[in-house]
């Protein structure tokens, strides 16, 4: 996906008193303009790991954040592979772009950082990129938790039971599941045992084109009773005293784009 875009890889925002942006891979710059946010506006840029579908748009936002690089604003957070690198990976961010943010912040799961009226909550993950965190970020409306790519462990259940909204990145359909992802059928195990009012569903593969994200989201909420919506770009959460969803108009033609492609998603 990151490649064809059917499912967009720009990452999600976070609005309280501060804006953040999360993960911002291929498309997040264009994808912002396109939704009528402006990326001026951002207070904090987050980068959990150094994966390019996590990171190639965030030294950009970078310098949007900090108003084209000629104030000296904003937080940059990310993994200590995307700061510092490690033997495999990284940096993502140059140091340049290190240098022109107010304040660069190391998080590693069981940290914690508090910016405006939100705290961030780094949690523990089991991927191929060994610095990745999830997060949980605390408002005074409740935690959103986002597991971000992870395969499913023991205990992966503890980081997210006081959530209220989950961002589940969903690699592969039903039981498809590959190595340091979730899959539909992972999702629904931990749903049964944190219970949030909502999952969203993020970073779904070429596999979901034959087994559309639609009907894998009512076969969540059938087995689970959590309401469950794809995160197509445009998706909207408010959270408030009650969840309002807006879902985007325009929804990927997931039947057309799978004849193009049957070479990725087989006859599975």
């Amino acid at each position: 996906m990151t490649v064809d875009q059917v499912f967009k890889t720009g990452g999600f925002r976070v609005h309280g008193q501060v804006k953040i942006h999360v993960d911002p891979g291929p498309g997040a710059l264009l994808l912002t303009h396109e939704h009528g946010l402006n990326p001026l506006d951002l207070d904090c840029v987050v980068v959990t790991h150094c994966h390019p579908d996590h990171y190639t748009d965030a030294e950009v936002l970078i310098e949007a954040m900090t108003q084209h690089t000629t104030k000296k604003r904003g937080v940059l957070i990310g993994s200590p592979s995307v700061l510092q690198g490690t033997e495999k990976f990284g940096p993502a961010i140059s140091r340049y772009h290190q240098s022109k943010v107010a304040e660069v912040v190391t998080l590693q799961p069981g940290t914690t950082y508090e910016l405006g009226d939100l705290k961030l909550e780094a949690t523990p993950t089991q991927h191929s990129e060994p610095t990745t965190f999830g997060l949980k970020f605390h408002s005074r409306n409740g935690v959103v938790g986002y597991t971000n790519d992870t395969q499913y462990f023991d205990g992966l259940e503890d980081n997210f039971r006081d959530v209220r909204v989950l961002v589940a990145n969903v690699t592969r359909p039903l039981g498809m599941r590959i190595r340091w992802h979730l899959c539909t059928d992972d999702l629904i195990a931990l749903l049964k045992r944190i219970r949030p009012e909502l999952v969203v569903m993020v970073h779904m593969g070429m596999l979901f084109l034959r087994h559309p994200p639609a009907k894998e989201a009512a076969r969540i909420k059938e087995e689970t009773g959590v309401e469950a919506v794809p995160g197509y770009d445009g998706l909207r959460v408010i959270m408030e005293e009650e969840i309002t969803v807006k879902r985007p108009i325009k929804q990927p033609s997931l039947e057309d784009f799978a004849k193009r492609v049957p070479k990725f998603v087989g006859g599975e």
